[in-house]
């Protein structure tokens, strides 16, 4: 049975045997097949009855309709981690359909817990609400083929993996005391001590660390982001005997590998700082697992990358605790820190690829936000910083991405479709929905309120790929000017606003005139 099978499952409609027809035309009449370019197949024509000239046309024609498709075809090159039997959408199309937890009066979800199911790091720092199991297609790695500028300038790798003398001592990463690095200061290892546990996921666990000597105020506390192996790569031993593994490690290697060099080559305000790590080598060598496991063949290195700390959460979770109700002040002003970090990330030929609510964290309360409004603090002091890299790529000029990588509420129509894709256009269609959602207090492609049972049964990606959304709370306002961002990225890749479009429109760059660290 082929993938257009379940179209055609609809009753035929009968037909009369009519006097004066051969009995075999209605039976040798193939029904029309659709391709995706809306044509009919050429099969109908070459098995069509050619007896004499009696070819007619049949007395009924049976139109497929397309009102039960929930996915469409996406010939891609899935990753890993995905099953090896679908070949319309790397999963099950039953949690696409689950109902979420939202109502349009209120921002995605009640934040009522905290979930460690079936979703990527949501945030580098804080646990994500429970929105609905494995909705999101945010995966640790990807399978596009690594160019040669695909991560940093080899230049940052030593030749020889770089083992510190102490290196021993760094895997002694217990539940108390945590020894790292800071970078490019191999010769002295810090010990800090766990405060708590501040968020956890599929792929690592980020916990906090308060410094023990107190001699640098800035590392007082920091957040350490502690790498989850995939249950396939338990049995080290297998690194000598089986292909797959070999594969499945090398690939979380480069996507590692990837990830710190990105982290490490940052320098901006409203970036999350990768500040050190427990083992120098992740960082000095171009393969750091494959070295370490010959180091220790028994078990798999731990990997801690030590994180600059956002004491107050993710965004998500502060527009929860409001109910979604922001000043739009303060919408504005954030949204304007988002955009600077993404501007900086295109002008150095990088990609984010996981733009959300969760990826935004908060340095400041927004009550102590409100608090700086009349400070000359609250234009030299960010308050916001962009974090969970995983998913990034550095690019060359006009490369077109292939993974199909990404959270479903924030991806754009290309890499549903499973099309190559601009990775800064992808980046720039989250951007909107941030903003939007941020604006209307609900996601653009949820189902609309009051929707009927069949508006609500339609997946999300359907609803994306059909840009199906539209305003409700600002649908009478006229002097927003906000929204102009929003109808400008949720549209068509060939009208869509670059970062330097969004940077220029008057939502952003009156406040970015201001700000003294952008």
């Amino acid at each position: 049975m082929d993938e257009y099978s379940s179209i055609y499952s609809q009753p035929k409609t009968p037909r009369l045997k009519q006097e004066g027809f051969p009995d075999s035309i209605g039976d040798q009449h193939e029904k029309a097949l659709i391709d995706e370019n809306g044509e009919e197949d050429k099969k109908m024509a070459s098995t069509e009855g050619t007896t004499g000239d009696s070819r007619s046309t049949p007395l009924t024609v049976s139109i497929p309709t397309f009102e039960n498709v929930q996915a469409l075809p996406t010939p891609m090159t899935y990753t890993p981690l995905s099953p090896g039997n679908l070949s319309m959408s790397p999963i099950d199309q039953s949690s696409l359909n689950i109902p979420k937890r939202r109502s349009h009066a209120r921002l995605l979800d009640d934040m009522l817990s905290v979930t460690q199911s079936n979703q990527r790091v949501v945030s580098e720092l804080i646990a994500p609400a429970n929105l609905s199991p494995q909705r999101v297609v945010s995966l640790p790695t990807v399978t596009e083929e690594a160019l040669v500028n695909d991560s940093v300038d080899s230049d940052n790798y030593t030749k020889e993996p770089y083992f510190p003398e102490s290196s021993s001592s760094t895997e002694k990463c217990d539940d108390d005391i945590f020894q790292g690095f800071l970078l490019d200061h191999w010769d002295r290892p810090l010990l800090w001590k766990k405060v708590r546990p501040i968020g956890s996921g599929n792929f690592s666990t980020v916990l906090l660390y308060e410094l023990m000597d107190q001699s640098n105020p800035k590392l007082k506390q920091v957040a350490v982001k502690r790498l989850k192996y995939p249950e396939e790569l338990s049995n080290v031993e297998q690194i000598n005997t089986s292909l797959r593994y070999k594969e499945t490690l090398s690939r979380l290697e480069n996507s590692l590998t990837r990830e710190l060099q990105v982290l490490k080559s940052l320098n901006h305000p409203c970036i999350v700082k990768l500040l050190g790590i427990n083992n120098p080598i992740f960082v000095t060598s171009k393969k750091p697992l494959r070295d370490l496991i010959k180091k220790t063949p028994r078990a798999l290195p731990p990997c801690d990358m030590i994180m600059s700390y956002c004491p107050a959460g993710d965004l998500l979770a502060a527009v929860m605790a409001r109910n979604g109700r922001l000043e739009a002040w303060l919408i504005q002003r954030i949204f304007t820190e988002v955009v600077l970090a993404v501007k900086y990330l295109h002008e150095n030929s990088i990609i984010h690829r996981d733009l959300k609510l969760e990826n935004i964290l908060l340095k400041y309360s927004f009550d102590d936000i409100n608090s700086f409004r009349d400070s000359p603090i609250y234009c030299k002091q960010n308050f916001i910083e962009l974090a969970d890299f995983g998913l990034c790529k550095k690019i060359e000029n006009n490369e077109m991405c292939t993974a199909r990588c990404g959270s479903e509420d924030y991806v754009s129509p290309e890499i549903l479709m499973g099309v190559p894709y601009d990775g800064h256009l992808s980046d720039t269609w989250a951007l909107g929905v941030i903003l939007y959602s941020l604006f209307e207090d609900r996601l653009p492609f949820d189902p609309p309120p009051n929707a009927s049972a069949r508006q609500r049964s339609r997946a999300t990606s359907h609803r994306i790929a059909r840009f199906d959304w539209r305003w409700y709370r600002l649908s009478d306002d006229k002097t927003n000017v906000g929204k102009q961002i929003v109808e400008n990225t949720l549209t068509r890749k060939n009208q869509r606003w670059s970062i330097n479009e969004i940077y220029e429109s008057p939502f952003v760059k009156t406040i970015a005139d201001t700000l003294s660290f952008s």
